[in-house]
């Protein structure tokens, strides 16, 4: 949906980043990776990089960030 590809560009362009957490529950997107390759295919420049964290429970968890290159 154009919607979310518009919204994730202003996300990611005003904050430099965005995890899917952030989608989530800053823009109510729940497939950000399905709006990244979207925005990817129209020409878009975004990288991914897996992040090491702790969930709420302590437990070691890798998710994604994307960002403009």
């Amino acid at each position: 949906m154009m919607h979310h590809e518009k919204l994730v560009s202003a996300y990611m362009t005003e904050h430099g980043s965005i995890t899917q957490m952030e989608a989530y529950e800053e823009l109510g997107c729940m497939r950000l990776a399905s709006v990244i390759c979207r925005m990817r295919k129209r020409g878009e420049a975004i990288k991914a990089e897996t992040v090491e964290g702790k969930n709420r429970f302590g437990h070691p968890v890798r998710y994604t960030r994307y960002s403009y290159v």
